[in-house]
Parts: structure tokens; C-alpha cells; sequence
């Protein structure tokens, strides 16, 4: 009974030694892999787009006979201009591509309409017949549009533009025949189409995945032209300038990346 008494302490005592051997042991911690930082997301400019505008224009049209005064039934005294500033406004509709990080390049066409007149009188010379002493020239652009390519540098969701191109215009110009007390004795109105060339530069920011808004400069020129007015036929050369603020609403098949 004794020898089984102490085989039971031997026991118990091994039993015991085992989990604190067991705590004393340092196991091997568990493994998770370092988390890694996801890249920034960057906006990819590749799309199609259409979107509107509105802003603010400025006409500046010279004046000038075209022809010698001995052969023109009146004759204005010296060349002369008109500066109107109005409202202008339309749409515009593009596609870009992006082809790396930074380069951007698309095309684009655009159409609006203008809120624009000007009027400048001035003295006539050689005058024959009714006592005619000046003579009236209005410039009222109608329309006008634009055929352009950009090229743009991106910094992620702001896009840095130039653009250039083809330009066109729609305007009436009015010519009057002024007599004493400033009372009119002859009009005559021709609708012309000008054209010529545009440039620009703009930026673009993107608010959303698909909705960007920009703010663009833009001078068209259309150099001079003459028209066969019945009382004195004028040269006019013609300058437009527009600052317009816009949204284009992009199909933008890449996205962010």
C-alpha cells in the first residue's frame, strides 16, 4: 500500500509539471500580413461628354469704306468701330482621351446664340443729292459656333486646356442714311456668314465621376470682309471675345482607376 501511495504522488506530481512546463514554453505568435495602403484614386478624363454654357461676350467691329470716295455715292469721313458686350450662351459637345498620367486630347464642336448690338455714326463727306450728314452702322451677331481640337494636362480631377480651330458667325449688319435732326432716310441690312478661326484656354474641374464644370476663355477672329452697301460699301473686319462658364455631363466608361 505504501509503494501505491507513492506511485499516486509521482503521478499527480508529473500531471501538474506538464502545464506549467507547457505555460513556460513561448509559442510562436500568429502571422497576419502587413496591410497594405491602397493607391490614391485618380480620375481618368477619357469620355464622351455634352453640356451647356453661358458668359459673357464682346464684338469689336472696324469700319471702313471700301472703296474710293470719288466712286462711292456718300463717303464717311474716316474709319470708325463698335465694341457691344452682351450675353452669350449655347452647348458644346467633345470627347477626350487620355493617354498617360498627364496628356489629354479631344475635339470638340459648339454652338450659341449672343445677346450682342453695337452702333457707331459718323460724319460723311462728298455728299451728293439729299442732305445727308452721317451715316449709322449696327452689328448684331446672331450666332456663332466653333469646331475646335484641345489639348489638356491633368492634375487628377483638374484639367489645364488649350484649344484651337474653326470659327463661324451668323450677324446682320445695318447700315442708315442720316439726314438733318437725326431722322433716318435709308436702311439697308445685309445678313452675312463670317468666317475664321478660334483659340482658347480653359480649365475643367470634375465634381463627380460624370458631372464636370469649366470656365473658358475663347477669341475668334474673322478678318475683314467688304459688303456692296448701296450709299457707301464697307470693309469690316470683326473680333469676338467670349468668357463663358459651363457643365458637361461626361459618359465616362474609365472612370477612376
Amino acid at each position: 500500500m505504501r509503494r501505491l501511495g507513492v506511485v499516486a504522488l509521482v503521478l499527480a506530481a508529473a500531471v501538474i509539471a506538464v502545464p506549467v512546463r507547457a505555460a513556460d514554453v513561448a509559442l510562436p505568435p500568429s502571422y497576419y500580413p502587413p496591410a497594405t495602403a491602397l493607391p490614391p484614386a485618380v480620375y481618368n478624363w477619357t469620355a464622351f461628354y455634352i453640356g451647356g454654357n453661358l458668359g459673357a461676350g464682346l464684338l469689336k467691329d472696324g469700319f471702313s469704306q471700301a472703296v474710293a470716295a470719288t466712286a462711292a455715292p456718300v463717303s464717311v469721313s474716316q474709319p470708325f468701330s463698335v465694341s457691344p458686350a452682351g450675353v452669350v450662351g449655347g452647348f458644346q459637345i467633345g470627347a477626350d482621351y487620355q493617354f498617360s498620367s498627364a496628356l489629354v486630347a479631344g475635339v470638340a464642336v459648339s454652338g450659341s446664340a449672343a445677346s450682342l448690338s453695337g452702333t457707331s455714326s459718323i460724319q460723311l463727306t462728298n455728299v451728293v443729292g439729299p442732305p445727308a450728314v452721317g451715316e449709322r452702322m449696327t452689328s448684331n451677331p446672331q450666332l456663332f459656333g466653333t469646331a475646335t481640337g484641345r489639348i489638356g494636362y491633368a492634375l487628377n480631377t483638374l484639367l489645364l486646356y488649350a484649344k484651337g480651330g474653326a470659327a463661324v458667325m451668323r450677324v446682320n449688319y445695318t447700315q442708315d442714311q442720316i439726314v438733318l435732326l437725326g431722322i433716318t432716310s435709308a436702311t439697308q441690312v445685309i445678313t452675312a456668314t463670317r468666317f475664321g478661326y478660334t483659340a482658347g484656354v480653359g480649365v475643367e474641374y470634375a465634381m463627380t465621376e460624370n458631372l464636370s464644370a469649366l470656365l473658358e476663355y475663347d477669341f475668334m477672329g474673322f478678318g475683314t470682309k467688304s459688303y456692296n452697301f448701296v450709299n457707301t460699301p464697307m470693309r469690316i473686319s470683326s473680333d469676338l471675345n467670349t468668357l463663358v462658364v459651363g457643365f458637361n455631363y461626361r459618359f465616362n466608361w474609365a472612370g477612376w482607376r
